[in-house]
């Protein structure tokens, strides 16, 4: 083998080890998406005017490999996120609701009810005197881990609970609009007059 062929070989060498490293990565992605449990997603919307209700809704990806059997709202080891401790809490038919402090736990009765990946299910609320701006301004507030299982019956899947910002009502929708109209009306009336 002579010097001129060298670094070339050299340079062939380096593209199939860039590719082998492409290819693993590309690999262990792959793998990790396969291997993520729970996927875990949620909302929380309020109403009332004190006390409030918070209502929740909880989802699991549709690339989860684990059911989603319980949720600790507001929490994760060592922290408890939510304002003030609510006054009650209740949850859909097939799970149980209990106020830990300044959280909420919701556990399903039986892995018949768990949430499965794809999957989403409503009607999870807490009651609290706290308000909902109260509830935005907490750091930390929506931050909850989701289980396979009851609590703890495995690492857990940690998110974050998103605010829903509620749709504005169709009277607030009217009075900017009332309010432009009288303005158009008043600048035909001084330009007329």
């Amino acid at each position: 083998m002579n010097n001129a062929s060298t670094p070339m070989l050299k340079r062939s060498g380096r593209k199939l080890a860039m590719w082998i490293v492409l290819g693993l990565m590309l690999i262990a992605g792959v793998a990790s998406l396969r291997g993520q449990g729970q996927i875990a997603s949620g909302t929380v919307s309020s109403s009332g005017s004190g006390p409030y209700t918070y209502s929740l809704s909880f989802s699991d990806g549709a690339l989860a490999t684990s059911p989603i059997g319980s949720v600790w709202y507001a929490w994760i080891p060592g922290g408890f996120f939510l304002p003030g401790t609510p006054t009650s809490a209740s949850a859909p038919a097939g799970w149980t609701a209990t106020v830990a402090g300044n959280s909420v736990q919701f556990v399903a009765n039986s892995a018949a009810n768990d949430i499965l990946a794809g999957q989403s299910l409503s009607g999870f609320s807490y009651q609290a005197a706290f308000t909902p701006a109260q509830l935005a301004a907490a750091a930390n507030s929506g931050l909850s881990v989701a289980y396979s299982g009851g609590l703890f019956s495995d690492a857990g899947d940690t998110f974050t609970v998103q605010s829903v910002v509620p749709e504005p009502s169709s009277l607030m929708l009217l009075i900017p609009a009332g309010a432009a109209m009288w303005l158009v009306g008043r600048r035909r009336l001084c330009t007329t007059g």
